[in-house]
């Protein structure tokens, strides 16, 4: 493919939102590229300047793709596929389809397009991979659900899972974190990773910040001959850093739990010796008491005697 060609696809490319309705659902990119190509050229294509073909795991994500493509008699290819006849259609990310909306079953054909020129809901068809048909193809994903694994007073350590669609494609994060201000950095994802993780630190204590997440991939760009950034919507989330005040206090306690033995040790033994020395203080005046009779008796005795 030309760079003139290249550059044409990249100018024709539409860009269309699709925002997730169902809880924790992410946001994708999808951009619709208006010329004709065979189902593996296409994935290619969008491999190279966006991160993959279309993955419309969920009727939402269908509907709203599908209500963005142009009225007119046009099919766009998209990443989905089975190995032959007799396989179960799959995504490009290796989900499972999980609706039905095919116009007709085709037994013959392995690549699926969208049928924009159809105006029902059914617009899945099953095509030969080797037909020319347009395009979607789509941007990197929001990461998913991020766990706040735990929060200090200086610090944040966060966590999320990397959806299949992303693991096999080089991207990074940026984490945008605000206050009163905001500063953002950047962490590179290891290609393959499953999950995510990541400190940040010389934060306030008792200060309540809101975190901004987005996935980012750079690609070529043939009309400039640099390079361009394709961000995801970002995930959000809110944390507040701990308090000092609180975590003196929670180790005065821990403290206080760590000597509460030895010291009670140490009472019981001071205890028993105090009640021996009370014992002993008890028997000496009864002692010297007898002596004392004795001699007494004896001092009387005496002239009597003599």
């Amino acid at each position: 493919m030309s760079g003139n060609e290249t550059a044409i696809l990249q100018q024709l490319a539409i860009l269309v939102v699709c925002h997730g309705l169902a809880v924790g659902q992410i946001s994708s990119y999808y951009f619709l590229l208006q010329r004709p190509m065979p189902w593996v050229k296409a994935q290619e294509f969008c491999q190279k300047y966006y991160v993959d073909l279309a993955v419309l795991t969920t009727e939402e994500q269908y509907f709203t793709v599908l209500n963005a493509t142009p009225a007119t008699k046009v099919s766009f290819w998209l990443g989905l596929k089975r190995q032959s006849v007799s396989s179960d259609w799959q995504w490009v990310n290796g989900e499972q389809l999980g609706y039905e909306h095919w116009y007709r079953r085709n037994y013959e054909g392995c690549c699926a397009s969208l049928e924009a020129m159809l105006e029902k809901d059914k617009n899945l068809l099953a095509r030969y991979c080797k037909e020319p048909h347009m395009v979607v193809c789509q941007g990197p994903h929001s990461p998913q659900l991020v766990t706040v694994d735990s929060v200090g007073a200086e610090h944040v350590n966060l966590s999320w899972n990397i959806s299949a669609f992303m693991q096999t494609t080089p991207h990074s994060y940026n984490v945008t974190i605000c206050d009163s201000r905001c500063e953002t950095g950047l962490y590179s994802c290891t290609n393959g990773s499953a999950a995510m993780s990541i400190s940040i630190s010389n934060l306030t204590s008792g200060t309540k910040y809101f975190l901004q997440i987005s996935a980012f991939v750079v690609r070529p760009d043939s009309v400039t001959g640099g390079n361009i950034i394709l961000q995801s919507n970002p995930t959000t989330v809110e944390v507040k850093t701990v308090d000092h005040g609180i975590i003196f206090a929670v180790l005065m306690v821990i403290k206080l739990m760590l000597l509460a033995p030895p010291l009670c040790i140490l009472y019981h033994i001071l205890k028993k010796a105090g009640s021996f020395e009370e014992s002993n203080h008890y028997i000496s005046p009864v002692l010297l008491s007898t002596e004392d009779t004795v001699v007494d008796l004896v001092s009387q005795k005496t002239p009597g005697i003599g």
